[in-house]
C-alpha cells in the first residue's frame, strides 16, 4: 500500500496520563511515513467529562480529511467507541482499552465502585491515594528488571483525572459498525486480562494478546509499530 492511501493514525490515551506516552511510538511511525496524531484529552488534570473527550476524538478526525485507524488505551477506548463511529473511521484498536457498551461506563463496568487505591478529591481521581502508592501500582507493571527509579519519573508525569469522565455512560457504541482489533496485554497489572477478554470477546473483533504490561508501546515500540502497521493495512488478523 502506497503512503498515499494510507490511513491517518489517531492515538488517544487513557487516564491520568497525555499524549506523551505515546512519543516512542509516534516517532517511529512518523519515520516510517506515516501520518499519525497523538491527542490530549480535556478530562486529564480537569473535571471535564468523557463527553468533552470524544467531542476532541470527533474534531481530529474531521481535521484528518481522509480515512482513519483510530487507537485508544485504556480509559481511552471509551470516548473512542463513542466518537468511533464517525464514516472516517476504518477500524478501531482497542488497547488494554474499556471497550464498552451503551449505558455503560468505566466505574459501572468496576461493578460500580471506585478502587480504594484510588484517590478521590474535588471531582477528580488519582491513580494512587499518595505518591508512594503511585509508584507501586506503576512499578507492578513493569517488565522485569526496571529500575524503581523509572517508575518515580513516571508518576510524577501522572495528573489527576477528572470522576465525569470515569462516570459518563456512553451513549454510542462504535465497535457495533466498525471493525476492531483488541491488543490484550497479557503480564498487565493495571487492567485485569480476563477482564479485558471479557470485553475483547464481545466486541466480535479480532484479538492479538502480547506478553506486555498496561503499555505495550513503551516496552516494545517498534515492535508494536509494526504491529500497527499490520492491522492498519490489511484486514487479516495480525498474529
Amino acid at each position: 500500500m502506497t503512503a498515499q492511501l494510507r490511513p491517518r493514525i489517531i492515538l488517544v490515551h487513557g487516564a491520568w496520563v497525555g499524549s506523551w506516552e505515546f512519543e516512542p511510538l509516534v516517532q517511529i511511525l512518523r519515520e516510517r511515513g506515516w501520518e499519525v496524531d497523538a491527542l490530549d484529552l480535556p478530562s486529564t488534570g480537569s473535571t471535564e467529562s468523557m463527553v468533552q473527550d470524544a467531542a476532541a476524538i470527533t474534531a481530529a478526525i474531521d481535521r484528518a480529511d481522509g480515512p482513519v485507524v483510530l487507537v485508544g488505551h485504556s480509559y481511552g477506548g471509551v470516548p473512542v467507541t463513542e466518537a468511533g463511529d464517525h464514516p472516517a473511521v476504518e477500524r478501531i484498536v482497542y488497547i488494554a482499552a474499556f471497550a464498552l457498551d451503551a449505558g455503560e461506563s468505566v466505574i459501572t463496568s468496576m461493578g460500580g465502585a471506585l478502587p480504594g487505591v484510588w484517590g478521590i478529591s474535588d471531582d477528580q481521581l488519582t491513580l494512587g491515594r499518595d505518591r508512594d502508592e503511585r509508584v507501586e501500582m506503576i512499578a507492578a507493571d513493569m517488565p522485569p528488571g526496571v529500575p524503581r527509579e523509572a517508575s518515580e519519573q513516571l508518576a510524577d508525569l501522572f495528573r489527576p483525572q477528572s470522576l465525569a469522565s470515569f462516570s459518563d455512560p456512553l451513549s454510542r457504541v462504535a465497535w457495533r459498525a466498525k471493525p476492531t482489533t483488541y491488543v490484550l496485554t497479557e503480564n498487565d497489572a493495571v487492567v485485569a486480562p480476563a477482564f479485558q477478554d471479557a470485553l475483547a470477546v464481545r466486541t466480535g473483533g479480532a484479538i492479538v494478546r502480547v506478553a506486555h504490561g498496561h503499555a505495550p508501546f513503551q516496552e516494545d515500540p517498534a515492535g508494536f509499530a509494526d504491529l500497527l502497521e499490520r492491522v492498519a493495512t490489511t484486514s487479516s488478523v495480525p498474529v
